[in-house]
């Protein structure tokens, strides 16, 4: 046998050993194979189950942080903003809010925040809990819950405040604001209106007679306010907060009067005050005074000091004077009713001593006119004597 032959052979058998090892190796080394093979398997498994569970863990630690941010961010701005309107600071509450910068022109606090600034007082406390966030960070959601001052007769009431911005970077601004609808109902007589010592408001109840009553509307945030008002009459005013006296309005010295109203937070967004109210007697009796006064003066002149003296003053006797006016009234049986704030009806009137070829009792009617200031002045007198 040559040793190529030798080579060949030898070569042959090795291929054919590693065919069969390749198609069936010997069992040790099969069983160790399949428990490496399984071995590795698992761990390639355990390692992908755990990267995964890792990432997601990671994905929300971050989400839950962007989100502790952005709540700890929106909740000091509804607390800084809740402060502000409570402590009266006006113009720091409206930079926060959203909605300050609308154009409904009911909104006064846009273009007069330094007129409205008010000293509100801590008539309530604001407690806001934790909110909850949008899925885009953009918005988010809170309970704010209004306690009111032991005494006071309103009751604690929960209102949901909504903060928005326009991306994670930009500054958060308040959605639903605190400021709230607040209709002033006025007595028709009001002809002016005053708010922090200006004029917000201006009618002419003379002109536009008969008017039942108006409403002014404000947009206000909760707290205490002054409003002044002002009739068409210096002598009857209007009174504050019906039953509550005439306080005079910083001291006005047209007849304004002062009242005071609270607006407390409340989920309804809309209130009404009526912090004013018209008495028409005080005009009649006023009007009475007036008359009296007239006929009074007329009767001493012999009717020569105005050309309002009626013709029963002519030649009338000596009058025998009262105590004072309210005596005369009665003594002279003077009653008027107001048709308008410019005319009156004289129900009755009566001269006890009256000239030769005259009557003594009389009806009819008048008017009235005022000036700048709301002083009236009889323009007018007719007379026709009573048929009773």
């Amino acid at each position: 046998m040559t040793a190529k032959k030798l080579y060949h052979r030898l070569y042959a058998r090795v291929v054919r050993a590693r065919l069969r090892w390749s198609v069936q190796p010997p069992a040790f080394f099969a069983r160790r194979r399949y428990w490496l093979t399984s071995v590795v398997a698992v761990v390639v498994l355990i390692g992908g189950t755990v990267s995964v569970l890792a990432w997601h863990s990671h994905v929300e630690r971050v989400n839950r942080e962007r989100d502790n941010e952005a709540l700890a961010g929106a909740t000091s701005v509804v607390n800084a903003y809740c402060d502000a309107v409570l402590g009266g600071r006006i113009d720091e509450a409206a930079a926060m809010d959203g909605l300050a910068d609308s154009t409904d022109p009911n909104w006064m606090l846009s273009d007069a925040g330094e007129d409205f600034t008010v000293a509100a007082g801590t008539f309530v406390s604001l407690s806001v809990s934790e909110g909850e966030m949008s899925p885009d960070r953009l918005t988010a959601t809170f309970d704010v819950t209004s306690t009111p001052r032991v005494g006071m007769a309103a009751r604690e009431e929960s209102i949901e405040m909504v903060v928005r911005r326009d991306s994670v970077d930009a500054p958060w601004t308040i959605a639903t604001s605190l400021a709230q609808t607040v209709t002033v109902e006025l007595p028709g007589a009001t002809t002016d209106v005053l708010f922090n010592g200006a004029t917000i408001a201006s009618f002419n109840p003379v002109a536009e007679w008969p008017v039942k009553g108006r409403a002014l509307t404000l947009t206000l945030y909760p707290g205490k306010y002054e409003i002044g008002a002002r009739s068409f009459s210096s002598e009857a005013r209007l009174s504050s907060l019906p039953g509550k006296g005439m306080l005079l309005y910083r001291d006005d010295k047209h007849g304004a009067v002062q009242s005071q109203f609270t607006v407390l937070p409340s989920r309804a967004g809309a209130v009404t005050v009526t912090p004013f109210a018209f008495d028409a007697t005080v005009l009649e009796k006023e009007t009475e005074y007036e008359l009296v006064e007239l006929i009074t003066e007329c009767i001493d002149t012999q009717g020569s000091s105005s050309h309002l003296c009626p013709d029963a003053t002519t030649n009338a006797p000596p009058r025998v004077k009262q105590a004072d006016l309210r005596h005369e009234l009665d003594y002279y049986g003077v009653r008027v009713t107001m048709d308008s704030p410019t005319t009156f009806t004289i129900k009755s009137l009566r001269f006890p001593d009256p000239a030769p070829g005259t009557a003594e009792s009389y009806t009819g009617s008048g008017t009235l006119s005022y000036d700048e200031n709301g002083n009236e002045a009889i323009t007018g007198i007719t007379l026709a004597p009573s048929q009773t």
